[in-house]
């Protein structure tokens, strides 16, 4: 049941993540609440697998959407939500036990509308890519912590909260866009209140795509791509990023 003084609303969007979102859900059920109350929305586009099945067991509620598309789940899941605060999880990302609460004591701040948490890779991989992970996420982190002080914060919605009044102030997700809407969207909170990166709220990713095609490849189709879109204004390559069509 979900309590009517619900404070946390945290959307998690899927599409067949059944070897990832078990990890996710538990993470959230994990959390050490000092107040308020939390619901889970799982958002799902049609899974093959059995993401559905283990998103029922620890999720409130379990959207499913015919359409595919991050942005499309996250803001589904947003009309339903009942809390004042958003959290935005991807499917691959496990939770710090105090990790809302940190997040929370970042929204005491009432000119606070955006947070985003600290994130660190999960697994183990080569040498070479375990280097190119540290520096990733330091990079990650400080570029998201430098430009949030500058006033165009550049987040990854890995792990991201805002206020849900603003969230609707600002429109959402930009549906349109198939890769960096994350960025879009932290970009428009940027222009109506104060956002942070809070390193004492952390969270670790899969980096199940790193593994595929290795960091370097990585880094070269999003700066192209995020190029094409915030430069050129134009559509990016699709085929940089399959699995933005997974979902």
């Amino acid at each position: 049941m979900i309590s009517k003084d619900c404070l946390v609303s945290i959307i998690v969007p899927t599409y067949c993540e059944e070897a990832n979102i078990e990890w996710c859900l538990r993470s959230i059920k994990k959390q050490r609440l000092e107040k308020g109350d939390i619901e889970i929305i799982v958002v799902d586009s049609n899974s093959l697998d059995n993401t559905k099945v283990i998103a029922e067991k620890y999720a409130d509620r379990v959207l499913n959407i015919q359409d595919r598309g991050v942005s499309k789940a996250r803001n589904v899941g947003v009309r339903k939500a009942k809390g004042e605060i958003l959290l935005f999880l991807d499917a691959d990302t496990i939770l710090d036990s105090n990790f809302i609460t940190q997040m929370l004591a970042s929204f005491a701040d009432s000119k606070v509308v955006c947070v985003s948490g600290f994130v660190a890779g999960l697994e183990r991989l080569g040498v070479m890519d375990n280097l190119f992970k540290f520096f990733h996420y330091n990079l990650l982190n400080r570029i998201a912590a430098l430009t949030a002080r500058l006033g165009f914060p550049l987040f990854p919605t890995v792990c991201c909260g805002c206020r849900k009044a603003v969230f609707q102030e600002v429109g959402g997700f930009d549906e349109s866009l198939a890769i960096a809407e994350d960025i879009a969207f932290s970009l428009k909170m940027g222009k109506v209140g104060k956002c942070l990166v809070s390193k004492e709220a952390k969270a670790y990713t899969s980096l199940r795509r790193v593994k595929k095609n290795g960091m370097m490849k990585n880094y070269l189709s999003y700066f192209r791509n995020y190029f094409r879109v915030f430069i050129l204004n134009k559509k990016p390559w699709i085929h940089d990023f399959p699995h933005t069509c997974e979902i």
